[in-house]
């Protein structure tokens, strides 16, 4: 008796009265199946209900249909299939029997048997759309442009049906996001409900295609303001267009004015970027550091987190979370140790002090050093960075403080057999350093000897000239 009033409750909170219970069958189909789905496994507790719906609808095949599908929810296909038979003897030219049918197939992965349904449904009730779009989600891994087709099929029988959204969406079900997007850019945005705005612009978004995901996202963010997915979207990318004050923008409707929006690390990570690109590093630094507290696996968090504190000019934090960061790798990277290099280098353009300046620049050179042992390929790169660094230190030549790593370079550059452009332009670099080098310190023979292999780079180099005219 419970379940019964339950029933009865639950259609007049829809506003059902027992006389218009047979004109809206939807409202009675909503009322029918909660008291089913919330006493799942007690028939006694819903045979009142299930009875007095079927007073009211024995004769309504969308109105059986609709039982058996509240039967097939909870996995009962025994009770489906009764109803589903219930509903095609009502009316054998209704839709509702057949394609209940195919979902009881479906749910057991019969992809087969779930077609044939769907496609006697479209041959009993062919302006149903519902038949070629069950149809063509059957089909659409196998046969996707079998599945197409079929949908093309609603075209003919009703003009006005959004056939290219719904193939749209078949695609992007598939995670075939190209030939989603290829559809999504044949409708008219106006004509889009959000959900399928936010698949567009997904679409688009996993395709790489900032521009055309943002066309989408903005687009549906203005006519759906409170939709999560779609201010997420502009969110994430104004930030990849390096839009930051408009990511900024949505990043405030997406965490303060969104409807049920659940957050994830990855939101907090674009916020940071967003948030690192406007210049606001504190800020910044803040939200990578959320976005690690919920993910720990973002590793590259760590990095963008000494980014940040470099550009805030606290060069120790900066430090300390690149070791964090390098702690993590699995491999040594040149970067990671160029990165470390670059945070020496910029706290010695700040010192005021020589002796503290020098101090920077010696743990600038330490990283380069420490890159020629542990990385060999990377020695003739961290062999030039490192002559760099000690003209940096002792700028006057005649002492030659960049001499050793400048020959160095030179040691490790010349027996290559093909050298590029950039490489031959450093190359000349060094030769024109030991050139001077060697003139300044009066030893001619030597200069000229350098002197002969810069011109051989660049043949109208004036250095080179002039020693070798010496």
């Amino acid at each position: 008796m419970k379940a019964i009033k339950y029933f009865f409750a639950g259609a007049l909170m829809l506003g059902i009265s027992a006389h218009t219970m047979a004109q809206d069958v939807k409202s009675q189909i909503d009322a029918i199946t909660k008291v089913i789905v919330d006493n799942k496994g007690n028939a006694a507790a819903v045979k009142d209900a299930v009875k007095e719906y079927l007073k009211v609808n024995k004769k309504n095949a969308e109105a059986l249909a609709g039982l058996g599908r509240a039967y097939l929810d909870i996995k009962d296909q025994a009770n489906a299939l009764k109803y589903a038979d219930m509903a095609i003897k009502a009316n054998k030219n209704s839709a509702a029997g057949y394609l209940l049918k195919g979902d009881m197939a479906a749910q057991n992965d019969d992809g087969g048997e779930a077609a044939m349904w769907y496609q006697t449904a479209t041959q009993f009730d062919p302006k149903n759309p519902q038949g070629y779009i069950k149809y063509a989600r059957v089909y659409q891994k196998v046969d996707a442009a079998g599945a197409e087709e079929m949908l093309r099929k609603l075209t003919s029988i009703d003009p006005s049906y959004p056939v290219d959204a719904e193939i749209a969406h078949m695609y992007y079900a598939n995670n075939k996001f190209a030939k989603a997007l290829e559809n999504y850019q044949k409708v008219d945005k106006a004509k889009l409900e959000d959900d399928k705005l936010t698949e567009y612009a997904l679409a688009a978004y996993f395709l790489g295609k900032s521009e055309a995901s943002l066309e989408a996202s903005e687009y549906g963010a203005a006519k759906y303001p409170r939709s999560a997915g779609l201010n997420r979207l502009s969110f994430y990318n104004h930030t990849d267009l390096k839009n930051y004050d408009k990511a900024l923008q949505f990043a405030d409707a997406l965490f303060n004015r969104s409807d049920s929006a659940k957050f994830v690390g990855r939101d907090y990570l674009y916020y940071g970027h967003a948030l690192k690109g406007g210049g606001k590093y504190a800020e910044a630094i803040e939200s990578f550091k959320k976005t690690y507290e919920l993910d720990n696996t973002q590793n590259d968090v760590l990095k963008l987190i000494s980014d940040s504190y470099l550009e805030k000019k606290e060069h120790d934090n900066a430090v300390e979370y690149l070791k964090k960061f390098i702690a993590t790798q699995d491999k040594k990277k040149a970067s990671d140790y160029t990165a470390m290099a670059k945070i020496y280098l910029d706290l010695a353009e700040q010192c005021l002090d020589q002796a503290e300046k020098e101090k920077a620049l010696l743990k600038a050179d330490q990283a380069y050093a420490d890159m020629a042992v542990d990385m060999p390929n990377n020695e003739d790169y961290a062999s030039y960075q490192r002559a760099h660094i000690h003209h940096m230190i002792n700028g006057d030549i005649k002492k030659g403080a960049a001499k050793p790593y400048y020959e160095k370079y030179i040691e490790l550059l010349e027996p290559k057999a093909e050298r590029s452009n950039a490489e031959n332009t450093t190359l000349a670099e060094a030769y024109n350093y030991l050139s001077v080098y060697y003139i300044q310190n009066d030893n001619v023979a030597k200069a000229k000897e350098y002197a002969a292999k810069l011109q051989g780079i660049q043949p109208d180099n004036e250095t080179a000239k002039q020693i070798l005219a010496l």
